[in-house]
């Protein structure tokens, strides 16, 4: 008695959209639990899920108006994108993409893409011109940092700090109006290197967490002594807008392209509302409380900006 085998079907679909992310905090894209949702800019009722593969890029399948794309089975796997591109009238569009983590330890974020996307999408900076992958700010590597295929996710101010993670905490307030600087970003270097960057949420809190720097070097002593008690100097930028994101109504989910082009955005934090200022210290596995020292009592605890 002998078998019959058959060649096995073979079922090929193609994903008009993969998306990494990046947690600026820690510095990694293993990331699970996200919400991410695509629609067309058209029609945001139709919403689709994108889910993370085993490799944990976020991919969306069954996006509204691409069917066709997804399901082209021809031999080349490439044929897929020459179809969509060669397609009358054009099957590709814009899409919206919402991220937001019911987890709690992200801000939510979005922003627009051009579906379908080859390979890992890679997020432009539509201010640019042509749009194009921008530096990560304060990056001295080499070579530099930029976002290629990868959405940067800032902390929530309620995210427990992941071990040995540094934190900033502030609660931001523009002086004066005493308005809430929603979606704004929160810069800290130490030595004149930029070590965190931190995005409030849309009331105005803040959590910044960026590794630890190398400790002060020791003293020299015989026999050498343990140490726990470093402490650096810190030293606080901002950018806000009141037009990127827009002053009101505050929206819900900011935009990525608002939210990154503040950086073009300084303004000053105030560090005391007499003189001189204090040194803000961080000391090392202590939580930092940033604010403008001065103020009355019952305003004690907020970090005024200034535009």
């Amino acid at each position: 008695m002998s078998a019959v085998l058959r060649e096995g079907e073979v079922v090929q679909r193609n994903a008009a959209l993969g998306l990494r992310f990046w947690d600026v905090a820690a510095a990694t894209s293993l990331i699970d639990g996200l919400k991410v949702e695509v629609y067309p800019l058209t029609r945001p009722t139709a919403r689709k899920p994108a889910l993370p593969n085993p490799s944990g890029v976020y991919v969306a399948h069954r996006v509204d108006g691409l069917a066709s794309f997804e399901f082209d089975a021809s031999a080349d796997p490439m044929q897929a994108w020459s179809d969509a591109a060669a397609a009358s009238p054009p099957l590709s569009g814009r899409y919206r993409v919402e991220v937001s983590d019911p987890q709690g330890r992200y801000l939510p974020i979005a922003f627009d893409a051009d579906l379908p996307a080859r390979g890992v999408f890679s997020w432009l900076a539509p201010w640019m011109s042509p749009p194009q992958p921008i530096l990560w700010p304060g990056d001295t590597a080499s070579p530099p940092l930029l976002l290629i295929e990868r959405i940067p996710l800032f902390s929530s101010p309620s995210r427990p700090p992941p071990q040995p993670l540094a934190v900033v905490y502030a609660q931001l307030r523009e002086a004066g109006s005493g308005r809430v600087p929603a979606w704004s970003l929160l810069a800290v270097d130490i030595d004149g290197v930029r070590c965190g960057l931190g995005m409030a949420d849309r009331e105005g809190r803040v959590a910044v967490m960026f590794p630890y720097p190398e400790p002060p070097r020791a003293v020299l002593a015989s026999p050498p002594q343990a140490r726990s008690d470093f402490r650096w100097t810190l030293e606080l930028s901002a950018y806000w807008s009141t037009t990127s994101p827009p002053l009101e109504p505050i929206a819900s989910i900011p935009d990525l392209a608002q939210v990154l082009g503040q950086l073009a955005a300084p303004c000053d934090v105030i560090d005391s509302l007499s003189s001189p200022a204090p040194p803000r210290r961080l000391d090392y596995r202590r939580p930092y409380l940033a604010k403008t020292e001065g103020q009355n009592a019952a305003d004690a605890s907020w970090l005024l900006l200034s535009t």
